[in-house]
């Protein structure tokens, strides 16, 4: 149960780290509409867009946490 604890306080960490690196990544696209208004698609775009940024930091979260594994196991070896 302490395991799954741990992995799902990880889990929520990564979901509130993933969100302000899916804004910076919008935001450093910078998309303008083609019109006055941004259209219903390209509406939908920017939303796709968000949630694929969200999904890489949460994978950038993870593999953060991988590689502190790995610099935390080889230290404790040696």
């Amino acid at each position: 149960m302490k395991i799954f604890a741990r992995e799902f306080l990880w889990f929520i960490t990564a979901i509130i780290l993933a969100l302000p690196v899916s804004y910076l990544f919008i935001e450093y696209l910078s998309l303008t509409p083609a019109g006055d208004q941004s259209t219903i698609y390209e509406q939908t775009f920017e939303m796709e867009l968000f949630i694929m940024g969200a999904l890489i930091g949460i994978i950038f979260t993870y593999i953060m946490r991988l590689v502190i594994w790995a610099i935390k196991k080889i230290l404790i070896e040696e």
